[in-house]
């Protein structure tokens, strides 16, 4: 993966800018969203491991100059969101209490090195793991838990710039927010542009939710937390997809089918063939499948990644890795 070597200006303002690593079909490559204004600056969310991380920060230092970052704010508590937070040791981090509360169940870098490494390779998540998660360093992520947390809203100044934070967990995850910055909304993981999404908390409803509360700030500038940037239209376009999903879920479920035929079904009436990664509907199939039971608690993160890496070892695991271009 060619991370960018320099950040890019969100249209129509000179202090916000983005590093957005392209590409589909892909794990673990977020968004990050810098806010450089005045003499401050912050940032929405930060990479997965050290090196892309300091990738990222020397993409960012002709724009940064000698101001420090005082301020992170991660969207919610995914590693690929918040394991390079140590590498900003000025800044105060921000989460929703929630998402602090739920980092416990989170796989640590520690978890996510074993998986990678220990796993079996001839075993489905063995070689999953290693297909889509072994190009990252994560002896040199750290877990940095936030030091100010907030439920419902928070707001905050950089520079000219006013940050404006939205709790809309759980969806995709327990401690989910949105920032919105004028017209520009940055979402984190409730949209994802161009492949299917997993979805750790659900159920779908909420997502949905929190992707039309972002529609009501009528944003001109949409920021996801994977894939290419886009506008209001991209955004609407995601609700429709996440209806689809919710709907076809609910259809089969009455109709008592498995999480494996649900799958199988939706496969072969090409369920969107243009997004990438079909494995992470398991996922999704899965989670919303323990709503729909009334289960006290969605299931854990890992049984259902382990369903998706079986899924795509029996789909293409005699396949060469080949990640979709963007």
């Amino acid at each position: 993966m060619n991370l960018p070597t320099q950040l890019s200006s969100v249209p129509g303002s000179e202090e916000l800018h983005v590093w957005a690593p392209e590409g589909t079909g892909l794990w673990g490559y977020a968004n990050c969203l810098w806010i450089i204004s005045g003499d401050d600056a912050a940032l929405i969310d930060t990479p997965y491991d050290g090196p892309m991380t300091e990738t990222m920060i020397a993409a960012a230092r002709p724009r940064l100059g000698d101001r420090v970052v005082r301020t992170v704010v991660n969207t919610h508590a995914n590693g690929d969101h918040s394991f390079g937070n140590h590498l900003f040791p000025d800044a105060e981090i921000i989460a929703t209490e929630a998402g602090h509360l739920h980092q416990h169940h989170e796989p640590t870098p520690t978890d996510m090195h074993t998986l990678v490494h220990a796993s079996p390779p001839d075993s489905a998540m063995g070689w999953y793991m290693r297909r889509h998660f072994g190009s990252f360093d994560f002896t040199s992520a750290r877990v940095t838990e936030p030091t100010l947390t907030f439920s419902g809203e928070y707001a905050f100044e950089v520079g000219r710039q006013t940050v404006q934070l939205y709790e809309v967990g759980p969806a995709h995850h327990h401690g989910d927010l949105i920032a919105r910055i004028g017209d520009v909304v940055c979402t984190g993981d409730i949209f994802f542009h161009g492949d299917h999404p997993p979805h750790w908390a659900g159920p779908l409803q909420n997502i949905i939710d929190a992707c039309e509360l972002a529609l009501s700030f009528d944003p001109r500038i949409v920021i996801p937390g994977h894939g290419r940037p886009t506008d209001r239209a991209g955004l609407a376009a995601n609700v429709e997809y996440l209806r689809a999903v919710q709907h076809e879920i609910c259809v089969r479920y009455e109709a008592e089918l498995s999480v494996e035929d649900v799958m199988d079904d939706l496969m072969e009436r090409r369920f969107y063939p243009q997004f990438g990664m079909p494995e992470r509907l398991m996922i999704v199939v899965g989670l919303e499948y323990a709503h729909l039971r009334g289960a006290p608690e969605p299931p854990r993160m890992l049984d259902l990644s382990v369903r998706a890496a079986s899924w795509s070892f029996a789909q293409h695991g005699a396949e060469p890795f080949a990640p979709t271009a963007p």
